[in-house]
């Protein structure tokens, strides 16, 4: 005969002693939450204010025509700002409202100390422009940006951009925004053939009406000067000294002056006199 054993009471203790194991756990969880909450509160009170920037280091290369203190002004960082109170992004993007500077980059270093890294416009093209009744050389970018002027030029071996007038020229100053997606193509052909860039000697800008332009390319090798509607590209200009070549192999260049390919034809015009 079998027989049954029963504990009265048994599972009602088991479930009473799993409710204390839980009430601890969730107790140690909200004294913990409490802890660090309270710890971040005298953080943020107390300590946190008293984390001043003591450290800032500017790095700046010579083509950057700013002084470390003008880079810092733009930069609204005086020295002693809270390290919590300075917004890395912030700082790059007030960095970059200033044409001198192409890039910028920002970092903190926990707990006092901040590094500013700005790099500089690379040249692209030269002008000479005419400032208080002195005439100056001046540097572009790719995005016709002026950062070089005068005595600060420095690279001479570049194509001119001629055909340009500007009031209040400075440092800086970019030119008009119709010339730019010229630039941009002018870059392009830079890029992909380095060797026809390099036969251009001067570019310049005429203007035919309000936004609209043709441009006249000098080129490095040749007395003949060649008429361009407003767009580049390295087939363009690949016909283009190849025509030139083919005149000089015939002798018929010395007799012309420009060559137009505006039109689908090319368009001799012959020296006067």
């Amino acid at each position: 005969m079998s027989s049954i054993d029963i504990y009265p009471g048994y599972s009602f203790q088991v479930k009473h002693k799993n409710r204390t194991v839980n009430k601890k756990i969730l107790l140690f969880v909200f004294l913990f939450i409490f802890g660090l909450a309270s710890m971040e509160a005298l953080f943020m009170l107390l300590i946190s204010p008293n984390l001043k920037i003591d450290k800032v280091q500017v790095y700046a290369p010579a083509s950057v025509a700013l002084s470390s203190s003008e880079i810092l002004q733009l930069a609204g960082i005086t020295g002693g700002e809270s390290y919590f109170a300075i917004d890395a992004v912030e700082v790059e993007q007030r960095l970059l409202e200033n044409n001198l500077i192409q890039a910028a980059k920002v970092e903190k270093s926990f707990p006092s100390a901040i590094k500013i890294v700005v790099e500089g416009r690379e040249p692209f093209a030269i002008a000479f422009m005419e400032v208080e009744g002195n005439t100056v050389p001046v540097t572009l970018d790719r995005e016709g940006v002026i950062f070089e002027m005068g005595e600060g030029v420095t690279d001479f071996e570049l194509p001119v951009i001629s055909g340009l007038t500007f009031q209040n020229l400075k440092l800086g100053t970019q030119l008009p925004s119709m010339f730019i997606p010229y630039l941009s193509r002018l870059s392009a052909v830079k890029e992909s053939s380095g060797t026809l860039f390099e036969q251009i000697s001067e570019i310049k800008f005429v203007e035919k009406s309000e936004g609209a332009f043709d441009v006249v390319i000098y080129p490095a090798n040749s007395s003949i000067r060649i008429r361009t509607s407003s767009d580049i590209n390295d087939m363009m200009l690949q016909q283009m000294f190849t025509v030139l070549d083919v005149m000089e192999e015939n002798g018929i260049d010395k007799q012309t002056d420009e060559l137009d390919f505006r039109g689908g034809k090319i368009v001799y015009k012959v020296k006067e006199g």
